[in-house]
């Protein structure tokens, strides 16, 4: 590039055979982002070694990565043209007795079609449907229940495992392992 006649220091990297952008955080804490679906993002300290990721639950593969001078973490995914604005101070709750949301199925595994139902979400919700490697099958609009006929656009999916992801203009999010038969 002109005008850059040096380096002020350089870091060995061996990160993913997919890696498609990275972002440095003020305190040199490297982000990566990937196709690659197991973990669609990653955090490096100074050292190479992984300190943090981004569940592909929650983005199923990242193309772009950036920070913005709020801090927030900024991931693109181009298979399913979003962006997600990530804010990494949060962390992500699990298992939390008092966590009200609720998701059953009516039953798993399942061979035809499953119901998936879902309590304690507000407002506006959408579920998102993804394969064991992280890729979309579906994603539509909920509102407490949901019939999936186990295909995606029309097109049946093969048996495995499944992902249903629903989250509330609120944020609040939860998720539920399906099995096709």
């Amino acid at each position: 590039m002109p005008g850059i006649t040096s380096r002020a220091q350089h870091i060995y990297f061996n990160g993913y055979s997919q890696t498609r952008d990275i972002a440095i955080t003020p305190d040199t804490i490297m982000w990566v982002a990937s196709d690659n679906a197991s973990i669609p993002a990653r955090a490096y300290n100074r050292s190479g070694v992984v300190v943090d990721h981004i569940d592909p639950i929650l983005v199923s593969a990242a193309r772009g990565v950036a920070f913005d001078t709020d801090g927030y973490l900024w991931l693109s995914n181009m298979d399913t043209d979003k962006i997600y604005k990530i804010d990494l101070t949060e962390g992500i709750e699990t298992n939390d007795p008092d966590n009200s949301l609720n998701i059953t199925v009516s039953s798993n595994p399942f061979l035809s079609s499953v119901i998936i139902t879902g309590e304690g979400f507000s407002g506006n919700s959408e579920i998102t449907i993804f394969d064991i490697q992280g890729h979309l099958i579906l994603q539509d609009s909920f509102d407490g229940s949901y019939s999936w006929d186990g295909s995606s656009n029309t097109t049946p999916v093969p048996s495995g495992t499944y992902f249903a992801v629903v989250i509330d203009n609120n944020g609040n999010c939860d998720t539920v392992k399906l099995l096709r038969l």
